[in-house]
């Protein structure tokens, strides 16, 4: 069958069309309709506008505190998830009929998805992408940079590489093993490592514009802005996006899959998918299926599962398209073993909105989310100071990035997994004191490219004011009304605070790891605030265990045939017990670096294995 021709499929409207591709059988195809137009049914993935849990009884956060009957953590409310099932999804038998034919068919037009799509039609395949959402990107868009430490070309001409240039994707390998406590596929580690680099340089090659940050282990696109890091990789998945229309690619867009297609022998051949959120289509992909729809960040049931630290510490997740964990079932229907248990990546901050009926998934740059992570009195449940990691970036700009994930793990397991913060009425005066950078810097309306932002976001103090409004910030004109309502026992949080008086008083701190005297400020003017927080769940580790093809493998240790996973379905990027997933917030090239080397691996392998090995 010959490559689709983008201007006969009638893409006119880039990522809001369902391209309308090659139809075979009796079944016709759907006709394009604007996404306005599309009855999407409530709660269903694709509509994040709903907040059903609003209709649910929660209790007061007083009333439940931080903890479940069981001491671990308090029983989350489904309703603020949108998904809470953990249940494999079987495979179907083979139609009578295909509704659609290609080559190679992708799952998902994220980060992963669209280079995913991409290098398989550069290298001659026929390509089908289905994504549930109503345009390209995904979550990926969100991110701030690619952390990658070494082998891509800009680093190369700084003479960058990590632990020392030149750059030795062997040495890069034994130091990861080594901080992954050997708990991870060595072929798997060496395969990103060798890899990455070129996966940037490939996509500088497709058109995307690159730059170096201040240190040169981190990569951004070269238009995005400097001042903050809202929609940074939008540049990058535009540009990915626009390489595979012209290389033929047909996406289909709100186009959820619902599961995959196995022949008697045991291959997977196609894949079922919910055209415009309605009738059900099958796709024949006479090559592969790759899996590059992300993982399952927002699947309560899930996280509890293959992710239990996450399931108790994280108080939130900040990827609010999809990432409901279907494409992982899917794999797990049709056999497919599990690797990277209980690992993930969080940020810190992950304010505690379930906690008040609120939804759990929150846009990261939510003013609340960005006003949590900054250096405020931080304490347990039993009154204990905890640890602050600064994010300015001095001269170690890797520390910097670092300090993002594990202040998370520190905010993450205190008794009940929960932690507090507490400030006074003069707590703006202090934010520009506090200098924080990176995904930690409020926004404000005359940030470069604020057009960028959902407008509600545009002023930090919009989000505060949502969750004063919804008592997740709580607002209290004592703090003993405060230390009450955040469900402490008498004593304890003002106990705290007249302790921390103390050392503002005196300009130095006592505790073992002592804030600077800049970020000493009394807690004395009502009213007083405070907030439950824990981590800020950005990235499932666990996942489906692949090799270094990118095959997905069974529980009988052999390759499922016909069938591929990218990151963040994919799991063993980190190993196994990772609250963080470090190095670098997630991989050897942070998590969007990841997706994008995925797709790329997942690309390649497949058409060199399934179609180029066929013929």
């Amino acid at each position: 069958m010959s490559k689709h021709d983008s201007e006969a499929r009638g893409i006119t409207r880039r990522g809001f069309l369902s391209a309308a591709c090659a139809v075979v059988g009796t079944t016709a195809a759907t006709a394009a309709m604007p996404a306005a137009a599309l009855a999407v049914e409530q709660g269903v993935i694709g509509d994040w506008t709903a907040d059903g849990s609003k209709n649910v009884a929660v209790p007061d956060s007083a009333a439940t505190n931080a903890s479940g009957l069981d001491g671990t953590y308090r029983e989350h409310n489904a309703a603020a998830f949108p998904a809470n099932d953990a249940t494999p999804i079987a495979p179907r038998a083979v139609p009578e009929t295909w509704d659609y034919e290609c080559d190679v068919c992708v799952v998902g037009a994220g980060g992963g998805g669209l280079n995913a799509a991409a290098r398989a039609a550069e290298l001659g395949a026929d390509v089908i992408c289905v994504e549930a959402l109503g345009l390209h990107g995904g979550n990926a868009q969100s991110a701030g940079m690619c952390g990658i430490l070494g082998g891509y070309s800009g680093q190369n001409k700084k003479h960058f590489a990590f632990p020392s240039y030149p750059f030795d994707a062997q040495a890069l390998t034994d130091w990861a093993m080594d901080e992954y406590h050997y708990a991870a596929d060595p072929k798997l580690i060496y395969k990103i490592a060798s890899e990455g680099g070129k996966s940037l340089d490939w996509m500088a090659d497709c058109g995307v514009r690159w730059r170096l940050g201040e240190v040169p282990v981190y990569v951004a696109p070269k238009n995005a802005t400097l001042d903050h890091h809202v929609l940074k990789m939008k540049d990058a998945t535009d540009a990915m996006f626009a390489f595979g229309q012209r290389n033929g690619v047909c996406y289909k867009f709100q186009c959820p899959a619902t599961a995959l297609v196995r022949d008697d022998s045991g291959r997977i051949v196609g894949l079922v998918a919910r055209e415009d959120f309605g009738r059900e289509v099958y796709i024949h992909a006479k090559g592969a299926v790759i899996l590059t729809a992300g993982g399952f960040c927002n699947n309560k049931a899930l996280l509890e599962k293959y992710i239990p630290t996450a399931a108790m510490g994280c108080a939130s997740s900040y990827l609010v398209g999809g990432e409901t964990g279907e494409c992982f079932r899917m794999g797990l229907g049709a056999g497919a073993d599990v690797s990277g248990f209980n690992s993930s990546a969080s940020f810190d901050g992950g304010v505690d909105w379930q906690a008040e009926g609120g939804q759990w998934a929150r846009f990261l740059y939510d003013g609340m989310t960005q006003l949590s992570r900054q250096p405020w009195l931080t304490i347990d449940r039993c009154g204990n100071r905890l640890r602050y990691m600064d994010s300015r970036v001095a001269e170690d700009g890797a520390n910097a990035i670092y300090a993002l994930g594990d202040l998370a793990t520190i905010q993450m397991t205190p008794p009940g997994h929960r932690s507090y913060i507490v400030f006074d009425a003069d707590y703006e005066d202090h934010l520009a004191g506090f200098a924080q950078e990176h995904c930690r810097k409020l926004i404000t309306p005359d940030l470069e490219q604020i057009d960028k932002v959902p407008e509600h976001y545009r002023d930090w103090h919009h989000g505060v004011q949502d969750a004063i409004d919804a008592d997740v910030l709580k607002r209290r004109d004592t703090l003993e009304e405060l230390e009450a309502d955040l469900g402490f026992a008498p004593g304890v949080l003002t106990s705290a605070v007249a302790k921390w008086n103390e050392c503002c008083e005196r300009g130095e701190d006592d505790f073992m790891y002592p804030m600077p005297p800049e970020w000493l400020h009394a807690i004395v003017k009502p009213p007083f605030y405070g907030c439950r927080i824990g981590g800020n769940l950005y990235g499932t580790k666990a996942g489906l265990l692949i090799n270094d093809q990118m095959q997905v493998v069974g529980t009988n240790g052999l390759v499922i045939p016909g069938l591929y996973a990218g990151w963040h379905t994919a799991g063993g990027a980190c190993g196994e017990n990772s609250y963080i997933g470090d190095p670098i917030l997630g991989s050897l090239m942070g998590d969007v670096g990841l997706a994008f080397c995925g797709g790329y691996l997942c690309g390649t392998s497949a058409v060199e294995h399934e179609l180029q090995g066929a013929k």
